[in-house]
């Protein structure tokens, strides 16, 4: 089989020029072209076609076959403009709202916070007879606040024990460390350690995808065994649960076995677009720091609001309980923007592993113009759907968070089912909002008509059993785990050579590890979502368009399809 430039437009199998990034390629140029340019409608990815006529006609009349689920639109033209631009909107006002709460709210409670606080230090002074007062009183007091309010947003009102336990104890050492400078130092280590491994383990898992899946099968059997073991000395009714939790682990394990060279090309495919656009680690991170100053910035304006609408005094102590509305809005705010900055990504690397799969010379860069040129239309027309997607998976969020409060609070059985619905409903979403953030990244279409055209795709297909196949996510998982722990221990170390001390001489340990495990995963998974974004992009492509990715990447394309037909014999059919 070989490659040859067409003189003739091509096709794709439903007849419509090809499509990508919402733009209708042409082949209409005889000339010697280039076989993409952004800047002429005549030349495509279109413009290499199979040398074979027979060859070229059987595929085809293969993908022209619709399986059991029906006939599906191929991703087509749509013109440039602001979709689901209502909800963009909404999100903007939504922002300046909580700007407008926290830079009304939180001057009046540091001042009020503050002025409690001088009182104190001159009431200290004249007890010590002299000394020097300084900001530790404040921090303490805006940190007992702090505490107050995320104590009551997730665990409900404080009961009359904790209340006269904080009295008696006065807040003190609330911090947990002695100097926020070894924070930072330890912080500043294991994330650079993260980012090593992350670069590391992609290299290794594009090399040997395989083996890691393997590895993360075997690894979870090892640990559930472990648990097992353990819970022998401990309670009978855990080791039982140990025991039934292994035997899962080993059941999956043998079910799953044979699709592993399936899901290690998905990884070794995945891994291979993002390396070659490695500008999108620049994003992910980029948008990792956006989230936590948004965090910051959120806690700022919940915890003013719960000071000014519970009655608050500069000591910390309320009058009232926060308003269950209020509540329930602010957590709406909080759950909306993260998921929003999280699926900017999502629908950036969409289109960047798109471009790739069609036009690899315009994704073959650290910084290409197809990373560019996603992220400009995820932030501008596609942002809509982008929010109108996060504001339905934030509102059953939000939902269901106020009803874990309040069966925290009554224990009711009804509250339980409640919750357990809220959550199987939000798993339902998340799973339908992956796949259609797919096409609004490649096609730029809304939301709602990406989401339809993606589960047809699938069902034409019949490939709706192979995207629930979970191996790929597990060993993505996995290594992020793995990280963490790696510099938890590396963050454990340093503070004991260090002598830094966090929390009481019981907890210094385990608060140092705690701080190096998260930071370390954390980092680790900002990484890994974006190999989950393209396995997911991969799937959609390889479904949409496997001719273009025989073309493009022949050697890529041959395992995949090799290891697919022998995983899926009689879904694909490629």
């Amino acid at each position: 089989r070989r490659c040859t430039m067409s003189s003739q437009p091509y096709y794709n199998a439903d007849g419509n020029p090809p499509v990508v990034q919402g733009t209708v390629l042409h082949n209409t140029n005889h000339n010697n072209a280039h076989i993409y340019d952004h800047q002429h409608a005549g030349h495509g990815v279109g413009a290499m076609e199979i040398a074979d006529p027979s060859q070229s006609q059987q595929f085809h009349q293969q993908q022209e076959q619709p399986h059991e689920g029906g006939n599906w639109t191929k991703g087509e033209h749509q013109p440039r403009r602001c979709n689901d631009a209502i909800f963009a909107v909404l999100f903007y006002v939504h922002l300046g709202v909580m700007g407008w709460v926290a830079g009304t709210f939180a001057p009046r409670m540091f001042a009020e916070v503050a002025a409690s606080n001088g009182m104190n230090n001159q009431r200290d002074l004249v007890e010590d007879g002299g000394g020097t007062s300084d900001s530790s009183g404040m921090t303490s007091r805006v940190f007992r606040l702090m505490i107050q309010s995320v104590h009551s947003l997730g665990y409900g009102a404080l009961s009359a024990s904790d209340r006269s336990l904080q009295e008696e104890n006065n807040y003190a050492d609330v911090t947990g460390t002695n100097d926020f400078d070894d924070m930072l130092l330890l912080l500043g280590i294991t994330g650079m350690v993260a980012l090593v491994i992350s670069t590391l383990a992609l290299s290794f898992m594009i090399r040997h995808a395989e083996i890691m899946i393997k590895f993360a099968l075997l690894f979870n059997i090892a640990a559930s065994a472990v648990f097992t073991i353990g819970s022998l000395f401990l309670s009978p009714f855990a080791a039982i649960w140990g025991m039934f939790l292994t035997g899962i682990m080993v059941y999956y394990a043998y079910v799953v076995w044979g699709r592993i060279p399936f899901a290690a090309c998905k990884i070794h495919t995945a891994t291979t677009a993002v390396k070659a656009n490695l500008g999108l680690a620049f994003l992910a991170y980029s948008s990792l720091v956006i989230l936590l100053g948004w965090s910051a910035w959120w806690m700022v304006g919940f915890v003013s609001t719960v000071y000014i609408t519970s009655g608050c005094d500069g000591q910390g102590n309320c009058e009232g309980e926060t308003n269950g509305a209020v509540t329930f809005a602010l957590m709406l705010s909080y759950y909306w923007t993260s998921s929003v900055i999280r699926n900017v990504v999502h629908v950036t690397v969409a289109g960047t592993v798109g471009t790739w799969w069609f036009v690899p010379s315009e994704a073959s860069t650290c910084c290409s113009s197809a990373v560019r040129d996603s992220y400009v239309r995820s932030v501008t027309t596609s942002f809509g759907s982008i929010c109108m997607g996060s504001l339905i998976v934030a509102f059953v969020q939000a939902l269901k968070n106020m009803v874990h409060n309040a069966r925290r609070n009554g224990d009711g059985l009804f509250l339980c089912v409640a919750e357990c619905i809220m959550s199987c409903l939000q798993n339902v979403i998340e799973y339908f909002n992956v796949w259609a953030y797919v096409f609004v990244g490649i096609y730029g279409y809304t939301f709602l008509e990406s989401g339809k055209n993606v589960i047809n795709l699938f069902k034409t297909r019949g490939w709706t059993t192979i995207i629930t196949d979970t191996l790929a996510g597990s060993v993505l998982g996995m290594l992020s785990g793995g990280v963490g722990l790696i510099t938890g221990l590396i963050s454990l170390a340093i503070a004991h050579g260090q002598g830094m001390v966090f929390g009481n001489e019981v907890g210094a340990s385990a608060a140092a590890f705690f701080v190096g495990f998260i930071f370390g995963a954390a980092l680790t998974s900002t990484f890994m979502t974006l190999v989950g974004s393209a396995v997911n992009t991969v799937i959609v492509c390889f479904a949409e368009a496997p001719q273009e990715f025989r073309v493009n990447h022949p050697k890529l394309s041959e395992e995949m399809h090799a290891a697919w037909t022998k995983a899926w014999p009689d879904e694909y059919r490629g």
